[in-house]
């Protein structure tokens, strides 16, 4: 197979690098992942010999016909052995306030709507307004079979001024609690107590996420100087670090399950490489290693204070036994990484170093208190390593799984050393509307990987862009197939999430995408959800326990979408899909 290939200028920071490659980076999932299957042994950056990578540079080893060797991708997906699904498994779905509930004008996504960062103007009000709807959303848990739902409390909601939430983080310690209650907003919490309740005599398991991209207004107010606001803030960890603190006191009868932040090493290319995210920066190489390390430091606070705070068992049956009160993670998106040219040192030094960067770089240290604090790829002297300050800051590993990422070489770019190229390359895969390709042999390799950190593993998110829906009941049979070989081979996956319950708001590329099991009416003003393809799919693996010959065998093939949607609006020139 021919790969068609793109060459950037290797002398000065492409034009790509502002505009198609975001299609590669940016959307709901952008790039990370465990591997670097290549069709020799990778070699890590951090090892690499100097005179190989000089060596490298002056010769241009990218070769002009990829077909010189067999791109890993192409290998076929066999899913066996396979395992039976666990009992106490958690399966279910997920989504994100900002994207479903509407009404949250008080936050910095709603100030990027109204500035037209947006494709089509769409704004986030238009969706599936679970905060007017959420029964439905509970209904369609219970009618798919479902047992499980990761959720979102929207800070914004809970305090939605500056001044409620100067109330409560400048309380003392001895009386944050009352003071915090006393400030937050009663109807905010109203909903969120009865979202829980609702999952709660449904027997649904909640996962809270408590900080999912948007933030409120005065955390990160675009009018200001972008230094000084979201995760540039100097108080940013203290802030959610008593969010959590208050979340985890508030909510913590209902929820055994947490989410600190979601995705975080895709904010820093969407927000700060890119520009398709809030605050909306380009090429801020030399941001990175602030805001990842912040970033780290804000999740170890987070998860310190939900321990500290949430003392109560919710659920007494499930995955873990016996059950805990509180268990907390990330969500992190990985992607399976290749080097474009197999067989290129280059290609797949860049490929190792990438992986390292928006994958390996948190998990090591919130597991390993390894810290990579200059973003080289190895740890120096004078960084953390096995630091009690970091470590053990996780008690499963939540992964999030869509597709994979083939990287060309290119030292010319800070930090990154290379360009993931565009998921709209046709590499020989079906494709989702979003242009990613579909890739179930990748989530076999991620979770292997992730079964190596030694803890329990939850997929947060899985999931395809499918319009049509014809291709999702395939797509969840295969995956959740590779799930089953990924138990088989002895990873200790707890429970699924598939993205999503429904369709939504998804950020920059509004309603297009469509990755909902239930297909959302936007029309209807009940914003009516009906049951998709996919629905009978996963309820049939549910009741079953586990993915059959028979049923992976019943799926019809993929199918070509007939439309594939934007990932950006149209300011970024080529970044469309």
């Amino acid at each position: 197979m021919h790969v068609r290939r793109l060459t950037p200028n290797r002398g000065t920071l492409p034009h790509m690098v502002h505009s198609r490659i975001a299609s590669a980076l940016i959307s709901l999932a952008c790039f990370a992942g465990p591997l670097v299957p290549a069709c020799a042994p990778a070699q890590s950056v951090g090892d690499a010999d100097a005179s190989d990578a000089a060596a490298d540079a002056s010769t241009d080893d990218i070769a002009t016909d990829t077909t010189t060797c067999t791109p890993g991708w192409i290998e076929p997906f066999q899913p066996s052995p396979r395992a039976r699904f666990p009992a106490g498994f958690l399966w279910g779905s997920a989504t994100a306030p900002y994207q479903i509930e509407g009404g949250l004008g008080g936050t910095d996504w709603a100030e990027w709507e109204r500035r037209g960062r947006v494709v089509r103007g769409e704004r986030a009000d238009d969706g599936p307004r679970s905060f007017q709807f959420v029964d439905d959303d509970v209904r369609i848990l219970r009618e798919s079979e479902q047992n499980a739902y990761r959720v979102g409390v929207e800070w914004a909601r809970v305090f939605p001024t500056r001044a409620a939430w100067d109330r409560c983080r400048n309380a003392p310690v001895a009386t944050r609690a009352s003071e915090c209650t006393a400030a937050a907003s009663v109807e905010g919490l109203a909903y969120y107590h009865r979202v829980l309740s609702l999952l709660r005599a449904a027997n649904i398991t909640a996962m809270v996420t408590l900080q999912h991209f948007s933030l409120p207004a005065y955390i990160d107010d675009l009018s200001q100087d972008w230094h000084t606001q979201a995760w540039m803030r100097p108080t940013i960890v203290q802030d959610l670090a008593i969010w959590a603190e208050f979340a985890a006191r508030e909510f913590g009868g209902d929820v055994d399950w947490w989410i600190t932040l979601n995705e975080p090493f895709i904010v820093m290319p969407a927000g700060y490489l890119y520009g398709v995210h809030p605050p909306g920066r380009t090429a801020e190489f030399s941001s990175l290693a602030a805001l990842g390390l912040t970033m780290i430091r804000a999740h170890v606070a987070m998860f310190d204070a939900i321990h500290a705070n949430d003392t109560t068992v919710a659920v007494t049956s499930g995955p873990l036994m016996p059950a805990r009160a509180a268990n907390v993670s990330i969500a992190h998106h990985v992607r399976a990484f290749f080097p474009h040219n197999c067989v290129s040192r280059a290609d797949r030094a860049s490929a190792d170093r990438l992986e390292g960067l928006l994958n390996r770089l948190f998990f090591d240290a919130i597991v390993r208190g390894n810290v990579d604090l200059d973003l080289s790829g190895t740890i120096e002297a004078g960084e953390p390593m096995n630091d009690p300050a970091y470590r053990g800051r996780a008690d499963y590993l939540g992964v999030n799984y869509y597709s994979l990422t083939d990287v060309q070489s290119n030292n010319a770019i800070p930090v990154l050393r290379g360009i993931p190229l565009p998921d709209s390359l046709d590499r020989g895969l079906p494709k989702t509307d979003f242009g990613w390709d579909i890739y179930p042999r990748g989530f076999v390799q991620v979770l292997n990987w992730a079964g190596t950190y030694g803890l329990p593993v939850v997929v947060t998110e899985n999931g395809l862009a499918d319009a049509a829906g014809v291709n999702r009941p395939r797509f969840i049979a295969e995956h959740l197939a590779a799930v089953a070989v990924a138990i088989q081979a002895g990873v200790r996956v707890l429970g699924y999430f598939h993205w999503s319950l429904l369709d939504n708001f998804e950020w920059a590329a509004g309603y297009c995408p469509r990755f909902g099991l239930y297909r959302t009416d936007y029309t209807s003003p009940m914003r009516t959800r009906t049951a998709g393809p996919g629905v009978d799919v996963y309820r049939s693996i549910i009741r079953a326990g586990e993915v059959t010959d028979a049923l992976l065998q019943a799926q019809p093939m993929y199918r070509t979408p007939a439309t594939f949607c934007a990932s950006a609006p149209s300011i970024l020139g080529d970044a469309g899909m």
